[in-house]
């Protein structure tokens, strides 16, 4: 399946290969003699995406890569265990000597090295824009950078509070916040967003603020609702955010986000392992 590891590619590389074909063409049934050409054809490596599937910010230059139908190998990488290979490749890139190596890492055909999922989510954008992620106009743009630094985070420090509580009293504060960050969210997704023709974050545009945000939003939910008891969907509706409402179910519907994210019961397993039982 594209964008997923096989066992005969060579990562890596910035080796291509060349292959001459010769085709014999004729140009009639009664032709006596015949005209042969050769083709050049140029089989180049695939671009080399270093991830983790559990990890967000690797989903998110996951999702940019299936949208726009690129070639690519995902190089799965075990943060327990770093390669060397890895943090050379990291440490080709980062400025500091011995920064810890973290995921994603894009590797382009042509040698092109890039850190960080907002830098390679936009590189993809710029090197490949065959397939739009961003508007064309600048104020629209803006609003999503400004989406995206407002609200990226929101709902995962929310959760992270969450994980945190020690007390009954701790964790209601906690859960309280967490439903104050689901407003906030839909008030974001009123005043920065549209909705001119369709839920996404631009209305009918599937975008990079939708890709950014997703990935960062669908974690902190099944947290939540698998270890804490709580239903979201149910406080949408209670609180009336329709507009979230209309956004999560876009965003987390869309086949590339699907194709891209872990099982939901092995990522609340792997969840399940940080929660830890409150005191007394």
């Amino acid at each position: 399946m594209e964008g997923e590891p096989s066992a005969d590619t060579r990562a890596g590389t910035h080796e291509s290969y060349t292959f001459l074909l010769q085709i014999q063409i004729i140009s009639s049934p009664r032709a006596l003699s015949s005209e042969c050409h050769t083709f050049r054809i140029s089989a180049a490596r695939k671009i080399t995406h270093w991830m983790t599937p559990a990890s967000s910010h690797a989903q998110r230059t996951h999702i940019v890569l299936l949208e726009k139908n690129l070639k690519f190998e995902n190089k799965i990488v075990d943060l327990t265990n770093k390669s060397d290979e890895f943090k050379a490749k990291y440490g080709s890139v980062h400025p500091v000597p011995g920064a810890s190596a973290k995921i994603p890492i894009l590797e382009d055909v042509d040698g092109t090295t890039l850190i960080e999922s907002w830098t390679i989510m936009h590189y993809l954008e710029y090197k490949y824009p065959e397939t739009p992620l961003l508007p064309e106009g600048a104020a629209e743009r803006a609003k999503i950078e400004l989406f995206v630094q407002l609200q990226g985070a929101s709902l995962f420090e929310r959760s992270s509070a969450i994980l945190k509580a020690r007390t009954q009293a701790e964790l209601a504060v906690a859960k309280a916040g967490f439903v104050d960050a689901l407003k906030v969210l839909d008030a974001a997704l009123r005043t920065l967003g549209s909705q001119d023709g369709g839920d996404y974050f631009a209305g009918g545009e599937y975008t990079l603020a939708d890709i950014a945000a997703s990935t960062r939003i669908y974690r902190p939910i099944v947290l939540v609702e698998d270890h804490f008891g709580m239903d979201v969907q149910k406080l949408i509706n209670e609180h009336r955010l329709d507009r979230l409402k209309a956004w999560l179910k876009a965003i987390f519907e869309r086949p590339t986000f699907k194709a891209s994210i872990p099982s939901r019961a092995a990522m609340s397993e792997k969840m399940g392992k940080h929660v830890v039982p409150l005191d007394g």
